[in-house]
């Protein structure tokens, strides 16, 4: 097969990898084999964007992923009506890899610097490539992880503006904790791919809302909301916005990428510093979504999401909302923490943990 011209330069890079190569430091069409340029480029299709031009767009479907072969783009994040740039791609690299890594929603856009061409690959057939080169997979993965580890956004949270400084007013907070993550079915690949859905999920659920911090906790995040933002809008935003999204990441998943989440939600005072908000309303939530009676409603369930909410947010928001049904008191005993609250199980069932080879025995 005779190779397109513009692909001669990253040939040439690739052709003088070698077996002990570091993908953190060359792009990765240059971690690439000849043999695997070649297979992705007659999956590929040769586009060409104009600059300012929007290659994707958070939000969207991830549908296909791009090897910049000219140009340069950027890579941003709507954040309450601004945009804010996380970094910049070029020549070689990758862009939209998420998608191949059964992430099904965009986490942020990618905009044309200047004139870039590209090869296109969709996801579908960017994930059969990386099935018949496992190699890449690796290259993929750990390109991906330098990147979350590097990145602006990566995964030290959300804070669209510096919100002004806690001292003690009464705050929304949230804790949303991922079932199982560190178990033994799971991959390093699985966990990334969870956290960076995760992500994802929070970002949107929390567009829009001025005052909000949120950083991730490893096997979920916390998520506090300033002053002014009524706790009915947190729980809303939780329902309609993280639970579909949840669910549509679990429904285009293999096992053990889908995931079941448990969510805490109380109010308190808070104060904050440069590390960030601090409070007993935090410890309390911490404490709720260990509840042994919760987590045993959640495994008997199945659920994709799981709500536990202390006895103040339930007698002054949920009780009152009358499309909130279905909790039940419960009594949570959890280190420093005894006492009454009310959970609710929602969304359809997952199974995140059978093996889908065992399932097809």
């Amino acid at each position: 097969m005779r190779r397109r011209d513009h692909t001669v330069t990253f040939a040439q890079e690739g052709s003088r990898r070698t077996d002990r190569i570091d993908p953190a430091t060359v792009s990765f069409w240059g971690a690439l084999d000849l043999t695997e340029q070649e297979a992705l480029e007659s999956a590929a299709s040769c586009q060409t964007f104009a600059a300012d031009e929007r290659l994707m767009q958070e939000g969207s479907p991830a549908d296909s992923v791009i090897i910049i072969l000219e140009g340069r783009v950027m890579i941003s994040v709507d954040e309450n009506g601004r945009e804010r740039i996380l970094a910049e791609r070029g020549p070689g690299e990758l862009v939209g890899e998420r998608g191949g890594l059964q992430v099904r929603m965009r986490s942020a856009s990618v905009i044309a610097i200047e004139r870039v061409r590209g090869l296109v690959v969709t996801t579908e057939s960017f994930s059969v490539f990386l099935r018949a080169y496992p190699r890449v997979l690796d290259i993929v993965e750990s390109q991906l992880y330098n990147r979350l580890t590097q990145d602006q956004a990566g995964y030290r949270g959300y804070c669209p503006r510096s919100p002004q400084p806690l001292s003690g007013q009464n705050c929304t907070v949230l804790l949303t904790d991922i079932v199982g993550f560190s178990s033994a079915a799971r991959t390093d690949g699985d966990r990334r791919v969870i956290r960076d859905a995760l992500y994802s999920m929070t970002n949107m659920m929390l567009r829009g809302i001025a005052d909000v911090w949120s950083e991730s906790r490893g096997d979920g995040m916390l998520t506090v909301v300033w002053p002014g933002v009524p706790t009915a809008t947190v729980i809303d935003r939780l329902l309609k916005g993280l639970l579909p999204a949840l669910e549509r990441h679990n429904s285009t998943q293999c096992n053990p990428s889908c995931f079941q989440l448990r969510a805490a939600i109380g109010v308190g005072p808070l104060v904050s510093d440069a590390m960030g908000p601090s409070g007993e309303a935090i410890t309390t939530i911490a404490r709720l979504v260990e509840a042994p009676l919760f987590k045993q409603a959640m495994d008997t369930s199945g659920a994709s999401l799981g709500v536990i909410a202390t006895s103040f947010v339930y007698e002054t928001v949920i009780k009152h909302d009358r499309s909130l049904t279905g909790y039940c008191q419960l009594q949570v005993d959890v280190k420093t923490f005894n006492g009454l609250a009310w959970m609710n199980v929602l969304g359809t069932p997952v199974s995140p943990y059978s093996d889908p080879c065992a399932a097809a025995a």
